[in-house]
């Protein structure tokens, strides 16, 4: 078979030997893969300077051979490096989690070409932020439409058990089951071993309702108001780790990091 184009975001990188590398990547055309780069860890030529965590690339990739799933990299050429992110060390620990649920939480070579949009625009924000609010924001705003994109998307308008609409007098929390749940039907989520994790705040579901249905480049202009991140971040954490029913060490680090120091 003919090689293959493909445009794709590093997640990881592995060495292979004394000089190859296997190199995890989201791509628009094809999905996660996993590439093999001949040479990859000392070439001066074809890949230098290329194979970095968060690198935006422009590929040519030959197809697995018959019973493998490994894929070969014959060239590429940087699209978008994220230098940003290396700038300021925040910034890179607030970005490691948009990589790694991509690399943790997604099936191999299934395209999700918004996904890999709301990556790049995370990114992208997250390498011009000033301050831990922004950086706490882009974050928070990531994990909440990733989980739409990925169909796991929160219920926010109404209690996801008995479908009372929010905003009627009656408090609510924001359930591990999936999104608002009035007081009524606590003690039932509850049975069931999936305790409520925290309060419903106004501003908090609001923005996270903007989050899961703004346009991307809307995306860019919402932010959380102070006093909400720390909530926030911990309520998609834990949802996150629920969802993709393993640890995420990056999504931890950026939470514990962001949550010290706002």
């Amino acid at each position: 078979m003919e090689p293959r184009r493909a445009r794709g975001l590093i997640l990881r990188l592995r060495g292979l030997g004394e000089s190859d590398l296997l190199v995890d990547m989201f791509t628009r055309e094809l999905g996660r893969v996993t590439a093999l780069a001949k040479g990859g860890k000392r070439s001066r030529k074809r890949f230098f300077g290329l194979f970095l965590l968060g690198h935006y690339l422009d590929m040519q990739l030959a197809p697995p051979q018959k019973g493998s799933d490994l894929w070969r990299l014959e060239t590429a050429s940087l699209l978008a490096s994220h230098l940003g992110l290396r700038q300021d060390f925040r910034r890179f620990l607030a970005a490691a989690p948009v990589w790694e649920l991509l690399l943790r939480a997604t099936a191999a070579q299934d395209p999700n070409p918004l996904g890999l949009d709301l990556a790049l625009t995370t990114l992208a924000r997250l390498e011009r932020a000033a301050d831990p609010p922004e950086l706490a924001s882009g974050l928070m705003i990531y994990l909440a439409r990733l989980l739409v994109e990925m169909g796991y998307g929160l219920s926010l308008g109404a209690c996801l058990i008995c479908g009372k609409p929010g905003g009627q007098g009656e408090s609510m929390r924001l359930s591990l089951a999936g999104g608002l749940v009035c007081q009524a039907c606590l003690r039932e989520i509850n049975q069931g071993g999936d305790e409520s994790c925290c309060d419903a705040r106004a501003g908090l579901v609001k923005g996270l309702e903007a989050a899961q249905s703004l346009e991307l480049a809307a995306l860019q202009r919402l932010k959380f108001a102070a006093g909400l991140h720390r909530q926030g971040l911990a309520f998609l954490a834990e949802f996150w780790r629920k969802v993709a029913g393993r640890d995420l060490p990056s999504l931890d680090l950026a939470q514990s990091l962001l949550s010290n120091i706002l």
